[in-house]
């Protein structure tokens, strides 16, 4: 249980199906940076609320994903207990853009006087996720959102089912979505147009490898033949990623 838990159980069949109804301020769907992020900034504005994501905690603290962060995002995490964004993250003070077959590199901190983190996506959601969970934040995993109730009342209604297949009602004053731009949360506020979504025609095709690092900093590179870049996520693995169609099959 947690702050933002008020239960009333119900009888919906003969299979005594139970529909657990909550209620707080802010419903949350998605445990990512921005779920979570939002997460502890309500807390430190006494304003509670309840982070879902269908995924397991297991799953969002190994999947590697993006791995820079700017330096307002860095100034932000480190105020939050716990964090290791100073001792495990790195500092990069410059990119390299390359074309026509030459480098140029753009130096952050001449520049602007800014700089940007190498800090891997998953080493930062087990610090917030830690953080949240110290904080008694009501942070629930294996939940699937079926769709939003109610968006055009004051007091919307996420439905969902958690990972033991129970039926779950939360009913807040503000529903987020922070569960990416094909979730069913974005559709019940843009409708059946999609908004002002966009998909472009060409794909990214990743490879993680463990190997040191290519070069001190990231390289992005543009070439008639497609976009491609070197990317860090630690001493010890790094991720390339070229321009491909996004019908290719990796596997033929």
């Amino acid at each position: 249980t947690g702050p933002a838990a008020e239960y009333e159980c119900r009888t919906l069949s003969k299979e005594t199906l139970m529909t657990t109804r909550i209620r707080t301020r802010v419903a949350i769907v998605g445990a990512g940076p921005a779920g979570l992020v939002l997460s502890h900034l309500l807390a430190e504005s006494g304003i509670e609320s309840i982070v879902v994501d269908q995924r397991t905690r297991e799953e969002i603290e190994t999947t590697i994903r993006a791995g820079i962060l700017e330096q307002g995002t860095v100034e932000l995490l480190a105020q939050i207990d716990g964090s290791r964004v100073h001792s495990v993250g790195s500092r990069h003070e410059g990119i390299e853009l390359r074309f026509d077959g030459t480098g140029h590199r753009i130096d952050f901190t001449a520049l602007a006087d800014r700089a940007v983190w190498l800090y891997p996506q998953h080493e930062a959601l087990k610090d917030l996720i830690a953080a949240r969970l110290r904080g008694g934040q009501d942070l629930r995993f294996g939940v699937s959102v079926a769709g939003v109730d109610g968006v055009d009342t004051d007091h919307p209604r996420v439905l969902a089912t958690d990972s033991d297949g129970l039926r779950i009602e939360i009913e807040a004053d503000f529903v987020v979505g922070a569960d990416g731009s094909r979730s069913c949360v974005r559709g019940a506020i843009t409708g059946p147009h999609g908004g002002s979504f966009r998909e472009y025609p060409f794909a990214w095709f990743g490879i993680l490898c463990e190997a040191p690092p290519s070069a001190d900093e990231l390289i992005y590179s543009n070439s008639p033949d497609g976009f491609a870049l070197i990317s860090q996520r630690s001493p010890q693995v790094q991720r390339m990623y070229f321009q491909c169609d996004p019908d290719d099959d990796p596997n033929a």
